[in-house]
């Protein structure tokens, strides 16, 4: 992958209000966390354990300095997030796999407040809704705007695909503006196969994959992130904004995902070596 060798500095005032737009989201996603500890600890304890491996994404316009899209992500190995392609969907095409020479660069908010850089390298399409993410060895300093070199490993999340309608099941993001409900929890409703969907449905543009539906809440603030069990195992990948969800709360299953990432290895391994 990348080394980045061409340096991106950001304006100081950006970066200063990037950092505390962050530092009043981990705030707020605390104050959650207090609060689920006082309805239940047992769920409190599991949130505490996952949410090291969750992060906020956030999608931007490099001339501008402006973040034009947001949303979650989580590690599914100590240097690959996974979030929506939706959320990056503005600046990878569909079905897009990792090019030296056209990187694209997100910054991501790691539990630790870390502004840390990583690149798309793979994407599904709007029906997968899935996309992966490289996190590289810089972080933007806090201080100057500057790229600056801190090499990071991350504990990435386990995925489970034991999976039963009635399973009481917790929706975990990073609070994002407005849409601040972002620790929910709720129970499987529904497991919607992909063979259960005939040509011409409403609904069938995620007929692709298999979904977990959920009274869990989903937003924008959680889309990305993981649905997880009483175990902290990741069930689901929360997805929020298909239309012909109709407010329906869905995630995509594990197995969908560990497809995806299939997917991804032999790709990367079908790669040429370079000479």
């Amino acid at each position: 992958m990348s080394d980045l060798e061409s340096t991106l500095k950001l304006e100081v005032a950006k970066v200063k209000q990037l950092y505390r737009k962050m530092e009043a989201d981990r705030n707020l996603l605390q104050q959650q966390v207090n609060e689920l500890k006082t309805q239940s600890g047992n769920l409190a304890d599991i949130v505490d354990r996952v949410l090291p491996s969750v992060v906020s994404v956030y999608v931007m316009d490099w001339d501008l300095e402006e973040e034009i899209a947001s949303g979650s992500g989580f590690f599914v190995s100590p240097d690959i997030i996974v979030t929506n392609y939706h959320v990056i969907a503005d600046i990878a095409e569909e079905d897009y796999f990792y090019e030296e020479d056209e990187v694209e660069l997100v910054l991501v908010e790691t539990y630790d407040g870390e502004m840390r850089l990583a690149e798309v390298v793979f994407t599904g399409n709007a029906e997968e809704d899935l996309a992966l993410l490289l996190v590289t060895d810089f972080i933007i300093d806090p201080e100057t705007g500057e790229q600056l070199e801190s090499p990071q490993e991350y504990a990435p999340l386990e995925l489970s695909f034991e999976v039963r309608v009635g399973d009481p099941v917790i929706a975990v993001g990073n609070p994002l503006g407005e849409f601040a409900a972002t620790v929910t929890q709720g129970i499987i409703s529904a497991i919607r196969e992909p063979d259960e969907y005939e040509e011409g449905e409403e609904d069938s543009d995620i007929a692709e994959v298999k979904v977990l539906q959920t009274d869990a809440a989903i937003n924008p603030g959680n889309s990305g992130g993981p649905l997880i069990n009483r175990a902290g195992q990741v069930v689901g990948v929360n997805t929020w904004g298909w239309e012909e969800a109709d407010s329906i709360n869905l995630a995509i299953s594990a197995e969908a995902l560990d497809d995806f990432l299939a997917g991804f290895e032999e790709t990367f391994e079908g790669e040429p070596e370079e000479e």
